[in-house]
């Protein structure tokens, strides 16, 4: 077991390099006919991260927690009242503020927040773009797709930070479905819907291949605070959203 997280740590320092040198080469990104400029420490948005959007209400207060390149901000912000962005890695809040620089969105505050510890107040719609991968690097620019306490950190702390029917938006892999249940229950929150995200393009598929980005069935699932049951049906549900009793029949065990 031990070789195997060695293994899988060796994998992804040299990933984080291979990914750096690739964003050099192709520093940039277009999305629903938003171009991103993308650095090259930060994350390239390759599962069409824009359709967290749908789930953003004309007023929102909106907090990207661990905002990257800024997509979720850059695609939120025309529709939200205020988008709060924040990360740990500077080289994530440069390239934020430079995409909302290029797309003139001036409802948008930047800063640099180790998950919660900076943020105030309360929020219409939290977007979590989690790490999908478990392990620990200590450089801030290593953590976009590695991390041990993004998590359960989300968890432990979303309800202080929601405000009255507020919803949490996470991005995961579809086989995670049984942690998410399990740490929203743990927490008081309850899974509303989840919904794949959009079909990759031909060029995207391709890209993504070449980034080593595939086969994890990304999915948005949208929580709430308990009791929610009169407002499952109203809050934030969006067009092709899986109810959750639905999505449990229609979907195969994970083990």
């Amino acid at each position: 077991m031990k070789s195997l997280s060695l293994a899988k740590h060796g994998f992804m320092a040299f990933w984080y390099s291979y990914v750096g040198t690739l964003n050099s080469i192709w520093p940039s990104i277009t999305l629903q006919g938003k171009r991103l400029v993308i650095f090259p420490n930060v994350y390239k948005p390759l599962e069409n991260e824009y359709a967290c959007s749908e789930y953003c209400r004309e007023g929102d207060r909106v907090l990207d927690l661990g905002c990257g390149s800024g997509v979720g901000t850059v695609f939120c912000a025309p529709k939200a009242r205020e988008v709060v962005a924040v990360d740990i890695s500077p080289a994530a809040l440069r390239n934020t503020e430079e995409n909302c620089r290029i797309h003139g969105l001036e409802n948008v505050k930047v800063m640099k927040s180790d998950m919660f510890s900076r943020v105030e107040g309360k929020f219409d719609l939290i977007l979590a773009n989690s790490p999908y991968l478990e392990d620990e690097f200590e450089a801030e620019e290593q953590q976009f797709a590695t991390s041990v306490k993004y998590v359960p950190t989300l968890f432990a702390q979303v309800g202080d930070y929601l405000a009255e029917g507020g919803r949490l938006l996470i991005q995961f892999p579809l086989r995670s479905r049984p942690r998410i249940e399990k740490l929203a229950s743990q927490h008081g929150l309850e899974l509303l819907t989840m919904r794949p995200l959009p079909p990759k393009s031909l060029a995207l598929s391709l890209l993504s291949a070449v980034y080593l980005q595939v086969g994890f069935k990304s999915t948005l699932y949208l929580l709430q605070r308990q009791p929610a049951r009169s407002l499952a049906s109203s809050a934030g549900t969006v067009s092709g959203s899986v109810p959750l009793a639905a999505a449990k029949a229609a979907m195969p065990a994970v083990a």
